[in-house]
Formats: C-alpha cells, structure tokens, sequence
C-alpha cells in the first residue's frame, strides 16, 4: 500500500468474543478520528477483547497511540483489554521508547495474542 493517508481496517470475530482489528496502511492527522471511530465502534458492540494485528501498518501517529492506550484501559474495566500483534521494528521501538510497553501486551503469533486472554 503506498502512502496516500489511507488506512484498512479488516475485522474478524474469534471464539471467545475476541476481536481482531487488522490494521494496514498509514494512521496520521488526516485519519485520525476515523480510527478512533473504528476501535471505538467495537468497544460500543460490546468487545473488549481486541487484538490489533499491525502487520500491514506502516504508520502510527502519537495521537493514535494514544487512542489506543485510552481504549485498552476501557476495556480493562470490563475484564478485556488490546493485544498488539505484529508491529513493526519501528513502531515497536517506538512504544518501548515511550513506555508504552508498561501497557501493552505485544505479540508475534495470534495464537498466543488469542490465548492471553485466557490467563
């Protein structure tokens, strides 16, 4: 995907109630509240359990990151919470960078991003 300010959202329904959100593409200021929208819409549905598979991400603003870390904490509260999956060297040195490794559960396998909400 070449960056055009667009990003995908794909989403998929595993048992247990556990949503994944698959992320591609570029989340900047020109997207930004059409993310929060998305990750937003499946807290409204009622998952807390989401795992973001950022295989295909290219770019994550600051503003973005912190969309996320306001949403994992909502989901908390209802016994849930937002695996990462799959980032990327960069984006991942990032969240390290600010901490936000405290928060996040990261993973490189879905099975186990899948199985940490069993534990």
């Amino acid at each position: 995907m070449k960056k055009d300010n667009v990003f995908e959202i794909t989403t998929r329904l595993e048992e247990g109630g556990i949503m994944i959100l698959k992320i591609a593409g570029y989340v900047d200021a020109s997207n930004i509240n059409h993310f929060e929208q998305q990750l937003g819409e499946q807290i409204n549905k009622g998952y807390y359990k989401i795992i973001l598979d950022c295989s295909e991400l290219e770019y994550l603003n600051s503003s973005a990151l912190g969309i996320i870390l306001d949403f994992h904490k909502l989901a908390a509260k209802h016994q849930g919470g937002i695996r990462l999956l799959n980032l990327s060297h960069r984006i991942e040195s990032t969240f390290n960078m600010l901490g936000f490794n405290d928060y996040f559960l990261i993973f490189s396998e879905e099975k186990k991003a899948i199985e940490s909400f069993n534990k």
